[in-house]
């Protein structure tokens, strides 16, 4: 070296710093796909929270006629339940709540190539949004992410994230439903001399069908909106 100048092969890194390197990339690599990962479960959880706040309005909308716009007058005004807003003008689009949100999902990804495919939900909403819908709530995502997985024709698929449609489930509702009833017809002959616990359980069991059936019903009603009559 001379003149304080250094050479090319003064600056050339060493082995022990190339494999330093290395080390350190793999470690940051890691670090990426842990965060990638706590940011779907911090999303989902997200999209719980949000859908419960969205319920609890609902909720409070209730109280408010039951309990203050009775007999003409209010005792006190009425709690304040806050609504999310939409701007006015040229870009506003349509704003959907509930089962809206799905039914409009399903319907925009079975019209296109992905349709039998995993698909991102980030992508899934970039499609929704792209054909002038857009989910209601302080956070559109994460409503949108929450309606995915009330879905009854939607299901998860793979790597965190992706999610697919479920072409299947209006056959599979129908086979249990035919299950349900057979047990709910079954469940109300008894014996005749049957005790107070048999009555009170089979009591019990046949509420518990009668509500898994509405519940399937309902699933079922919503399949065949949203992916068609045509698709069992």
């Amino acid at each position: 070296m001379k003149g304080g100048m250094a050479t090319s092969e003064t600056w050339a890194p060493s082995r022990r710093m190339r494999s330093a390197a290395v080390a350190e990339r793999e470690r940051v690599e890691r670090e990426l796909r842990r965060l990638d990962v706590r940011r779907e479960e911090l999303a989902q959880e997200l999209a719980v929270m949000t859908t419960a706040a969205d319920e609890l309005r609902g909720h409070l909308r209730v109280l408010n006629r039951f309990a203050y716009d009775q007999e003409g007058h209010h005792a006190r005004p009425p709690l304040r339940v806050i609504e999310s807003v939409v701007p006015d003008g040229p870009q506003a689009k349509e704003l959907l709540k509930g089962s809206r949100i799905r039914d409009a999902a399903v319907r925009v990804l079975a019209g296109t190539d992905q349709a039998h495919t995993p698909v991102h939900y980030r992508t899934w909403y970039e499609l929704l949004e792209g054909h002038g819908f857009t989910p209601g709530g302080k956070d559109p995502l994460a409503t949108f992410l929450t309606q995915l997985n009330r879905s009854p024709v939607v299901h998860r698929a793979g790597r965190p994230g992706m999610y697919a449609l479920d072409y299947s489930y209006p056959a599979r509702a129908r086979q249990r439903l035919e299950e349900l009833r057979l047990a709910l017809r079954r469940a109300h002959e008894r014996p005749a001399n049957a005790d107070v616990e048999v009555i009170a359980s089979t009591r019990e069991r046949r509420d518990a069908l009668a509500s898994e059936i509405r519940a399937t019903e309902r699933g079922l009603e919503e399949a065949l909106r949203s992916l068609g009559e045509d698709s069992t």
